[in-house]
């Protein structure tokens, strides 16, 4: 017996060290994809330009580059970028209050799930962006009424999110809280909350995206401070490279917090992955 397990105990080593390797080179394999992905769409950029197949107001890769050195260094970008991420994550912290607590509330409640899916449907194709007008007359182009319609935008995936989440707890567990006569506060936070918390996370990243678009669109329409309206000057001036720079930026920002988001997911929900497997 101890012939075998201290047979059987290297080759269990010697195993795991190959498939972290195998991890680590397909890793490093997507990495290098990515980049040479990102080069050749920089060089047909640069190629469409240089060739007059691209629009006329189009800036080359080269000008672009030179732009983002120089927003980087100036100290007005700074402060776009606090006021358009402070009401972008300000909508998201309210949408997610209020849609994780309506989400849950009517996802426990099966005929209340029914009842609401006309709503929910009508909610998440309804145009934001729309209510703009109406809001400026209303609250004025200030920073509350863009954290309204960001808060307005990022709900519904939240509330649909957590709303699903709700309607997966397994029937064991439902029997289980009537069984044991738990109270319902107790219930929501210790059996409701933490079956939908996949769901309402993956629900939480996708409002994040969506804030950030709308913050950048409610400046760019109502010239509200922020990068929006940063964009706007850049493309009255001008300054097309600057606008694409701008552009360049947001999207590296938005996919910079999305990327953090997904690896808190998986720290903190991985006992929902090893559930899985």
């Amino acid at each position: 017996m101890k012939s075998r397990t201290q047979q059987t105990s290297p080759e269990r080593g010697r195993r795991s060290s190959r498939r972290q390797a195998a991890a680590r080179g397909s890793k490093a394999a997507v990495v290098v994809r990515r980049i040479v992905a990102i080069a050749l769409l920089l060089v047909l950029w640069q190629v469409a330009v240089l060739t007059g197949i691209a629009p006329g107001l189009t800036p080359r890769v080269d000008r672009v580059a030179l732009a983002l050195i120089e927003i980087l260094g100036r100290a007005d970008f700074w402060l776009a970028l606090l006021q358009t991420v402070s009401a972008a994550l300000t909508g998201v912290a309210i949408a997610t209050v209020v849609g994780v607590t309506i989400g849950l509330l009517v996802g426990s409640i099966p005929a209340a799930g029914r009842a609401v899916g006309l709503i929910l449907d009508f909610g998440r194709s309804f145009p934001t962006i729309a209510l703009l007008p109406v809001l400026i007359l209303v609250i004025g182009a200030n920073w509350r009424m863009e954290v309204l319609v960001v808060s307005l935008a990022a709900v519904w995936p939240i509330l649909v999110q957590s709303l699903y989440g709700a309607q997966q707890m397994t029937s064991a567990a439902s029997e289980m809280t009537r069984s044991y006569r738990i109270p319902p506060l107790l219930k929501f936070r210790r059996v409701l909350l933490p079956s939908a918390l996949p769901m309402i996370s993956t629900g939480i990243r996708i409002a994040v995206a969506i804030s950030i678009l709308v913050a950048v669109g409610v400046e760019v329409l109502s010239q509200t401070p922020g990068l929006g309206r940063l964009i706007t000057l850049a493309q009255g001036g001008g300054r097309w490279d600057l606008a694409f720079a701008y552009l360049f930026l947001i999207g590296c920002f938005g996919w910079g917090v999305t990327a953090l988001l997904a690896r808190a997911e998986g720290r903190l929900l991985r006992w929902n992955r090893l559930g899985e497997k």
